[in-house]
């Protein structure tokens, strides 16, 4: 049996933009680089960005059995659902071939300011995969990490050679979006919408969801820029309404100065703007959002009458505005209305309102790249533009990562 510690993971750890040492010594992966996680001091992010949503590992063997050792850590908040066991997935070839079972990991119980106030801390998990004779010949190995806790990566154990992948030649995507495309209502991390997709489409996908926390923040663009891509899909919308967080004044310059960045970076990638879902209880009410029963509801405001505040159909206007304004310009720029992916005649398909289920999420992504495809979105990377990456934050031309390997983007 070989034995690999977490530091010789590192070249085979995908989809992060940070790995950072865990509380055990192990490899904990981050969604962001340091430098941007460290832009926002907010708990709830600090939450989501931390969930290894898209990360993976991804690695040649020709073993039939290997046992990935990790630790994971979930949160439970005051008057929240009590946390689940998460799943590691599995590709051999791209191909789904199973699931593998956690146990449930640490558990840090948050108080409804998200302050700790207990950790219920368990031992580390060794969940093993039999393979069988599908890699005997050597082949891919994809270990999709949970959507939905922080992973601290502690080794892996193999009955055969086991290799990092030297040339990753598939598409690359990035995707940028709410708690839709986090996808916490997945029942295992290949069951998101986007998972879905890029595993359909054997896509490089670069996951930067975080639920609740779309809301145009500048370093994301940034982050976005850095990461090569052969698309970038933007989600825009629900947030913004959900916490109140701008007023339409704000929203349009707010969101060409977004893509200005990313088109700094990224001049010619094809980028598409994705308006929001259906959501009924802001189609024309601004929000916050609240729950009442269970169910998203718009708050009632005690305020004086405010045109500028943003309902959904306020942040469809505004992308439109910002698109017409760009196109001309930039012909790459394509625009696609959410309600395409769950419209007004799927709310059934939203759990709370707000949230869809797991036949939602499925709905979502059989209909993306047809919506893709309607609009004309170049899906195959161009072959004199495959080469060329846009240059990173260190000016190196690879992208900003903080790790000793630059190579971890997408799984």
């Amino acid at each position: 049996m070989r034995r690999f510690d977490a530091e010789a993971l590192r070249p085979f750890v995908h989809g992060a933009g940070a790995l950072v040492t865990g509380a055990r010594g192990g490899l904990s992966p981050r969604r962001l680089p340091q430098w941007a996680s460290g832009q926002l001091d907010d708990p709830y992010f600090a939450l989501m960005e931390r969930c290894a949503n898209g990360v993976g590992l991804r690695f040649g063997t020709t073993a039939r059995r290997v046992v990935l050792r990790l630790a994971t850590t979930t949160v439970e908040v005051d008057g929240g659902t009590a946390p689940r066991p998460a799943s590691v997935a599995v590709l051999v070839d791209g191909e789904r071939a199973g699931l593998a079972p956690l146990p449930l990991g640490d558990v840090v119980h948050l108080t409804d300011q998200y302050a700790v106030r207990g950790v219920d801390r368990r031992e580390p998990s060794a969940v093993g995969i039999d393979l069988g004779d599908s890699a005997t010949d050597g082949a891919v190995v994809g270990l999709l990490l949970p959507h939905d806790c922080a992973v601290e990566l502690l080794g892996l154990d193999a009955d055969g050679e086991v290799s990092a992948v030297p040339h990753d030649d598939r598409f690359r995507w990035t995707h940028y979006g709410s708690s839709i495309s986090h996808g916490l209502e997945a029942p295992s991390p290949d069951l998101t919408w986007p998972a879905q997709v890029a595993i359909q489409q054997r896509w490089r996908l670069r996951n930067l969801a975080f639920g609740g926390n779309a809301l145009l923040d500048p370093f994301m663009a940034r982050v976005i820029g850095d990461a090569p891509a052969d698309l970038i899909t933007l989600k825009v919308g629900i947030n913004l309404v959900n916490a109140d967080a701008m007023r339409y004044r704000v929203l349009v310059p707010a969101l060409h100065g977004f893509l200005d960045t990313i088109r700094e970076r990224q001049a010619k990638t094809p980028l598409v703007l994705l308006t929001a879902v259906s959501c009924p209880a802001h189609e024309r009410a601004p929000g916050p959002t609240v729950m009442a029963g269970g169910v998203a509801v718009a708050a009632r405001r005690g305020i004086e009458p405010d045109p500028g505040a943003l309902t959904l159909e306020d942040t469809r206007q505004a992308l439109q505005r910002v698109y017409d304004q760009r196109k001309k310009d930039d012909p790459r720029l394509h625009l696609v209305d959410g309600r395409r992916l769950l419209g007004p005649e799927d709310v059934d398909l939203l759990h709370d309102g707000l949230h869809p289920t797991a036949d939602g999420l499925t709905l979502i992504a059989g209909r993306f790249t047809d919506a893709l495809h309607a609009h004309g979105v170049a899906l195959v990377p161009p072959t004199t533009a495959r080469g060329a990456t846009p240059e990173g934050r260190d000016g190196t031309g690879a992208p900003s990562i903080d790790s000793k390997n630059r190579s971890h983007y997408g799984f």
